[in-house]
């Protein structure tokens, strides 16, 4: 059968988040964890936060909460969610006799308990289940991680989306690349979309994860396999983001707001696990792997970057993000407009007191060659709408963000 050849039949293969549930609201962490633990059929819940959410209050609550089925508390899971803190973690879940995984804290913790559930079902040799991509096919080999796994609930307390996909980033600190795996039965089975649980953290991290997660929607919706769904649900989550995410920060008791922008991840996660996200992605994957950059805070630097570095190819889809962004487009040149969107979010960077280069952030010069080589092997450029031609190119653009 031939298929046609017109440019607009939509071609490809999406993932729909496998979280069974999500229960969202104030409170709903205290109220129903203990349950959702045995509703998955869990006895004993192993406990895994980072180092600044250890000895919090929230998680004394979550403790409280799961009472007797708590067996453990690993909190120590790092930044970039290190091979090394994934592997002691999983040892120590796996000793206390865990049958469930409970993961609270931003994305390191969240993807860092995702791929410990993937070590204790398919076993601790990680460089045999990473995904690999070959940037001169487009090709993404990943092996099959299918063995049963114990269940994770995810209870975000930042904007970073790892809850609701199946792929995971883990720092391998001997390369210093971040190696992606993809593993849909490690998707936490639930999500608790709980806004109380976010006021304890701190601004700049709130609202760094808050550009990420704009990073991740202008991406999508550009991405050569974008579709309908991907298009409606992106452009509501950069809408969202200007309409919310500043006032969440000058008042941090509207928990409604809160609540609202805690559904971005969502809103931006179809596909995600299958498709990969663009070039932008692949860029802060290696910067928090060599550079130790969190993924809010290089997605602050290198979203606008980006947007330039595509508008030849996404020119007018970059008008429709402009619309969302609430600016005037009728009748005006599309590259005028598509600028206007770039500078809007850089706008935004800047009031939220955001670092806006690379050398803002700390990064050393030394370091953009080695990212620039690891980018072009990340499974993230799949569908990116403007592939770079060489790792000299990426690094030009690396260049521009210093």
């Amino acid at each position: 059968m031939l298929l046609p050849n017109d440019g607009q039949t939509m071609i490809g293969e999406a993932e729909i988040p496998a979280a069974t549930r999500i229960l969202y609201g104030p409170g709903r962490v205290e109220a129903t964890l203990s349950d959702e633990v045995g509703l998955h059929g869990g006895a004993k819940a192993f406990l895994v936060t980072g180092r600044s959410l250890g000895g919090s209050d929230l998680a004394k609550a979550l403790k409280s909460a799961l009472g007797g089925r708590l067996c453990g508390h690993y909190a120590q899971m790092g930044e970039h969610s290190p091979r090394s803190s994934v592997l002691e973690a999983a040892r120590n879940a796996r000793d206390a006799g865990a049958d469930t995984l409970v993961a609270l804290g931003g994305g390191s913790t969240i993807v860092g308990t995702k791929c410990m559930a993937v070590v204790m079902g398919e076993g601790e040799d990680l460089d045999s289940l990473r995904a690999n991509f070959d940037y001169r096919t487009g090709k993404i080999t990943a092996p099959k991680l299918i063995a049963p796994k114990p269940p994770v609930i995810a209870i975000p307390t930042t904007l970073t989306s790892g809850e609701f996909s199946s792929a995971m980033g883990v720092t391998n600190e001997t390369t210093g690349s971040k190696d992606i795996f993809i593993a849909p039965s490690a998707v936490p089975r639930t999500v608790i979309l709980d806004p109380v649980a976010t006021t304890m953290t701190p601004d700049r991290l709130w609202a760094s994860t808050g550009v990420k997660a704009l990073q991740n929607a202008i991406e999508r919706f550009y991405a050569r396999n974008a579709n309908p769904f991907i298009e409606g649900t992106c452009l509501e989550a950069i809408a969202m983001v200007f309409r919310d995410l500043r006032h969440s920060l000058q008042e941090p008791s509207d928990l409604a707001a809160r609540g609202r922008l805690q559904f971005l991840n969502l809103m931006t996660a179809f596909g995600a696990g299958k498709g990969g996200i663009g070039l932008g992605h692949g860029i802060c994957h290696q910067l928090g792997g060599v550079c130790g950059i969190s993924h809010g805070i290089s997605g602050c630097i290198v979203l606008p970057y980006m947007m330039a570095f595509n508008r030849p190819a996404t020119l007018a889809r970059q008008v429709r993000i402009a619309q969302a962004m609430g600016l005037s487009t009728e009748g005006r040149q599309e590259e005028k407009v598509a600028y206007e969107a770039e500078m809007k979010v850089r706008q935004l960077v800047a009031e939220l007191g955001l670092p806006g280069r690379l050398r803002d952030a700390k990064v050393r010069y030394e370091d953009l060659d080695r990212v620039a080589e690891l980018t072009l092997h990340d499974r993230t450029l799949a569908p990116t709408p403007r592939p770079p031609r060489d790792a000299a190119e990426v690094r030009e653009l690396l260049e521009e963000m210093y």
